[in-house]
């Protein structure tokens, strides 16, 4: 059996599951735990007893330049969100050496300076790439010559935070900002160019 769908009728589906997959995606990512020094006792890696909330909102602008922050239940492409990761500390004593990793989707293109705290807390990363203050850049070759171009902050794929010492019963929150990529730049997205990634 056939299925007898129009080109845009199909066009809209793909754009359909492409959101879907998005945001299941980002709801079931795994989050760094609180990293352990071999020096640390405060940490344990069988029982970390810091707990971690994820949140995602929708930013919408009223016409005055106001912004709020709403449920992102569904998206659209320009749509921009925020992505938020709070860590309590729910043990009586301090915890040593936290690391927040915040992940951007695929899809999604970082928006530059967005990163909470910041700036210059932040490290960002490729998919393939280390981390390192934003902007990062990259080395390609042009003609034979080495040059040193910035990285598409679409290929950003990763935030992280070394947030050090969280005291008995306080949270910290880190926080950043991405925009929904349109479905011809999605499919034109090349993460996976070899580049060399370096500070600017």
């Amino acid at each position: 059996m056939f299925l007898n769908i129009s080109h845009s009728g199909l066009h809209a589906c793909i754009k359909k599951i492409l959101f879907v997959f998005l945001l299941a995606g980002f709801q079931s990512l795994t989050w760094a735990q609180p990293v352990a020094k071999s020096s640390d006792t405060a940490v344990s890696t069988k029982a970390a007893p810091v707990k971690v909330r994820l949140d995602q909102y929708k930013v919408v602008t009223s016409e005055n330049g106001k912004e709020t922050l709403v449920d992102a239940q569904s998206i659209k492409p320009g749509d921009v969100i925020e992505y938020r990761a709070s860590y309590t500390n729910q043990d009586g004593k301090p915890v040593m050496g936290l690391q927040a990793i915040l992940p951007i989707p695929e899809g999604m293109e970082y928006l530059p300076k967005t990163a909470r705290p910041g700036p210059g807390k932040a490290l960002a990363a490729t998919a393939s790439g280390a981390y390192a203050p934003e902007p990062l850049t990259r080395q390609v070759r042009v003609n034979g010559n080495v040059q040193v171009e910035p990285v598409p902050y679409v290929q950003y794929r990763s935030l992280k935070w070394e947030l050090g010492q969280l005291a008995p019963g306080s949270t910290q929150t880190v926080s950043a900002r991405a925009q929904l990529e349109s479905f011809k730049s999605a499919l034109k997205n090349d993460s996976g160019q070899a580049a060399s990634i370096s500070r600017k």
